[in-house]
């Protein structure tokens, strides 16, 4: 069956009222309304949710104060590696009776029992770490009033904590650490009994490993997911296929596919997506025909028309046919349904 534009158009917006239930929907008369199936081949391309824009995630009241040392306890929380990489991070509290706020990189010096320098990161080298999933600078506001906490418990909203990369091939154990906040907010000092982290690099041998250093990230909020999460699409899919299928002829089949969320989805670039059936007795994937459609608005359904065909050598028997699409803005985004295969 072949569709002339306006037609198309028209059996798309039809397909918002279709059923999204069971097998997928389908008109009065029993055909369903579709966007043509099209051999396109894939792209590989696998779009990303955007990240909503960072922002302070405790609203900062007006005229509130930029921290001091004298407000503040600095500790050392849980540490982690990855990959040659061991983070030691430090954790601020507010231990004063009025709010502020900290923002933006401090330097950090590490020292040793006997109050010597063991490795610095100051100015504006080394910033960032390894465990900074994105370097975002916001002011975050310091509660009053939160509990100090020791490693393992979990981080209350409204203190802060940077990430610290302590690399110094010789492994020495640190006793003290000393934290410069930015603008001139003072010096802060605490406990810091950690080992130096080692590098992969370190067994290059002379001249080429790495000199002591500190890597430090900015001030990252506690009790929030941070940086913020990606929002998602949400979509509910459906598939109308026949009971029965023969090897050896071409499987045409119908998938809905619902936005089931409060964003439009912009079809741009066109996502892939993967059917097979069984075991993966046949695998194919495909360029979804969206050009078409453009978009899925909320709450509106649009139906493709999809073709396999079964080779004869194929097995006879119960067999299940999965369809998913391969877009990352979407929330995972598949459906299934048993056939028989003839």
């Amino acid at each position: 069956m072949r569709l002339g534009w306006g037609a198309l158009l028209a059996v798309v917006v039809l397909s918002t009222a279709c059923a999204a239930t069971g097998r997928g929907g389908a008109t009065a008369s029993g055909t369903p309304a579709y966007v043509p199936w099209l051999p396109l081949a894939r792209t590989g391309a696998f779009p990303q949710a955007p990240r909503p824009s960072p922002s302070p995630p405790i609203p900062i009241p007006p005229g509130t104060p930029a921290c001091t040392s004298a407000q503040l306890d600095v500790v050392s929380y849980r540490g982690s590696g990855a990959t040659g990489h061991t983070d030691m991070p430090l954790l601020f509290r507010n231990r004063s009776t009025t709010e502020c706020f900290l923002e933006g990189y401090s330097d950090v010096t590490v020292l040793d029992a006997r109050g010597n320098v063991l490795a610095a990161g100051k100015g504006s080298g080394l910033r960032g770490t390894f465990f900074d999933y994105e370097s975002v600078v916001v002011p975050i506001l310091m509660k009053t009033g939160t509990s100090l906490v020791v490693n393992g418990m979990p981080l209350p909203q409204g203190q802060a904590l940077i990430n610290v990369e302590w690399v110094d091939c010789s492994m020495p154990t640190a006793a003290r650490v000393v934290v410069d906040l930015p603008d001139g907010g003072g010096t802060v000092a605490g406990a810091y009994p950690v080992r130096a982290g080692y590098s992969p690099v370190c067994d290059s041998g002379p001249g080429i490993a790495p000199q002591p250093s500190v890597g430090r990230g900015p001030f990252m909020p506690t009790g929030v997911q941070w940086p913020p999460s990606p929002v998602y699409i949400t979509t509910s899919v459906t598939i109308n296929a026949p009971d029965v299928i023969k090897r050896g002829s071409t499987l045409v089949y119908y998938v809905t596919v619902r936005n089931t969320s409060d964003i439009d989805y912009v079809l741009d670039p066109c996502p892939d997506y993967n059917e097979f059936l069984g075991k993966k007795d046949l695998v194919a994937s495909y360029r979804l025909n969206c050009a078409p459609v453009g978009h899925i608005a909320p709450g509106v359904a649009v139906t493709f028309e999809m073709r396999m065909t079964l080779p004869d050598w194929i097995e006879s028997g119960p067999s299940r046919l999965f369809w998913s699409l391969g877009d990352g803005r979407l929330e995972p985004a598949n459906a299934s349904v048993p056939i028989i295969i003839g």
